[in-house]
C-alpha cells in the first residue's frame, strides 16, 4: 500500500513539474509586438461567403494554434486586398501569386511558406498550377492564333492566371513586341473575376477566355456548366484531381488537340495551356515581430504532418527553399517579375 501511494506521489509531482515547466515556456515565449487579433486578407471571387467559408478552417486552426484571436477580411478585387496590407488593416494575405509580387513590392509583404492545394501530402512537390484558354466546341477557335479579331475574357488585371500568364502566352506566340499589340490583335475585356469569364464563353458573351486549370472543373460542378472531360464527375466533393481533370497536370499539345477534338460541338474545350504557375504564397507583413512570424510558419508547415487536418483545410504548406531550391521563397516568383516586364507593367504605379 505504501508503494502504492508513493507511485501515486511521484505521478502527482511529475504532473505538477510538467504543468510548470509548460507555464515557464509560455510566460517566456517573447510574444512582444504581436498583434492582439492577426487579421488574414483573402479574395473572395465571385462569391464573398464561399470564399471566407473555404478558408474559415484554416483561420480557426492558426488562432488556436497561436492563440490570436484570428480573423478573415475580403475585398473587392485583388487590389483592394494588397491595399488592406499596405494600409495597416491586414496582417496576412493569400491571394494569388501575382497578386503577392504587387503586394511585396508596394504592401512590404513577405512570404513565408507555399500552399499546395492537394489533401495527398508530397513535400518533395513544388507546388503550382496552370492557366487554361477555352473556348466553345464550334467557334472554330483551336489556338491561340484563331483569336485574331475575336472576343476574349481575361478576369482581373491582378491575376495571374486570368490575365499576367495567357496575355505573355499571347504575346510569345505572335511573336509582338508591345502588349498592346494584344488589344489590336483580339477583343479582349475583364469579366472581373475566374467564374464570371467562364460563364461569360458559356453563355456567348465572348468566344473565349482564361482561367486557372481548378476552375473549369469547378463550373462544370458548381454552376451546371458543360466542360468537356469533366461532365461524368459533377458530383465529386472537394476539388478535383488529375485523374478526374487531366488538366491539372502538364500535357503536350497533341494531347490538348486530341481531346479537343473528341468534345462535343457546344461544351467548354481547352485550347491552350499555360507552364507551370508557382501556387499561391501565405504572406505575412514584414514589419511583424519575428517571433510572430516564426510562429505563424511553424503552424502553417505543420499542417502536412497531420493528415487529418490536411483533409479538413484541403490543403498543405512547404517550404520551397527546401523543395524547390529557391533561395528564398520570395525568390519562386521572379519569373512572375520577369512578366511583369516584359508586359511593361510597373509594379508601384498599381
Amino acid at each position: 500500500m505504501k508503494k502504492f501511494s508513493l507511485v501515486l506521489s511521484l505521478i502527482a509531482l511529475l504532473a505538477v513539474m510538467l504543468t510548470g515547466a509548460a507555464i515557464a515556456q509560455e510566460a517566456t515565449e517573447d510574444r512582444t509586438g504581436w498583434p492582439e487579433t492577426f487579421i488574414i486578407g483573402v479574395y473572395p471571387g465571385d462569391n464573398v461567403e464561399e470564399a471566407l467559408a473555404a478558408v474559415e478552417p484554416l483561420r480557426a486552426y492558426l488562432e488556436e494554434t497561436l492563440g490570436v484571436r484570428t480573423v478573415l477580411i475580403t475585398g473587392t478585387s485583388y487590389n483592394a486586398v494588397i491595399e488592406a496590407m499596405a494600409a495597416n488593416r491586414a496582417d496576412a494575405i493569400e491571394v494569388g501569386p501575382f497578386s503577392y509580387v504587387l503586394a511585396a513590392e508596394v504592401a512590404d509583404a513577405e512570404a513565408i511558406a507555399v500552399a499546395n492545394y492537394e489533401v495527398e501530402v508530397d513535400l518533395q512537390e513544388v507546388p503550382g498550377y496552370f492557366s487554361l484558354m477555352f473556348t466553345k466546341k464550334g467557334s472554330g477557335i483551336t489556338s491561340i492564333a484563331d483569336l485574331e479579331g475575336r472576343s476574349f475574357a481575361f478576369t482581373d488585371p491582378a491575376s495571374t492566371s486570368g490575365y499576367l500568364v495567357p496575355a505573355t502566352d499571347i504575346l510569345l506566340a505572335q511573336e509582338f513586341t508591345d502588349p498592346a499589340q494584344i488589344e489590336e490583335f483580339a477583343s479582349v475585356s475583364f469579366a472581373g473575376n475566374h467564374p464570371s469569364a467562364v460563364l461569360a464563353v458559356w453563355n456567348d458573351t465572348v468566344e473565349a477566355g482564361a482561367t486557372f486549370d481548378a476552375n473549369l472543373a469547378a463550373q462544370a460542378a458548381e454552376a451546371g456548366v458543360e466542360v468537356c472531360g469533366f461532365e461524368d464527375n459533377a458530383e465529386i466533393e472537394g476539388p478535383a484531381t488529375a485523374a478526374e481533370w487531366p488538366y491539372l497536370e502538364a500535357m503536350t499539345p497533341e494531347e490538348i488537340a486530341e481531346r479537343y477534338e473528341a468534345c462535343p460541338e457546344g461544351s467548354l474545350v481547352v485550347f491552350h495551356q499555360s507552364p507551370l504557375i508557382p501556387e499561391t504564397p501565405f504572406a505575412l507583413k514584414a514589419t511583424l515581430p519575428e517571433s510572430f512570424k516564426t510562429a505563424v510558419t511553424e503552424a502553417l508547415l505543420a499542417i502536412a504532418d497531420d493528415q487529418a487536418l490536411v483533409d479538413e483545410l484541403e490543403r498543405y504548406y512547404v517550404d520551397t527553399r527546401e523543395t524547390g531550391g529557391f533561395e528564398t521563397i520570395d525568390a519562386m516568383y521572379d519569373s512572375l517579375r520577369d512578366i511583369a516586364t516584359l508586359l511593361n507593367i510597373d509594379l508601384r504605379a498599381r
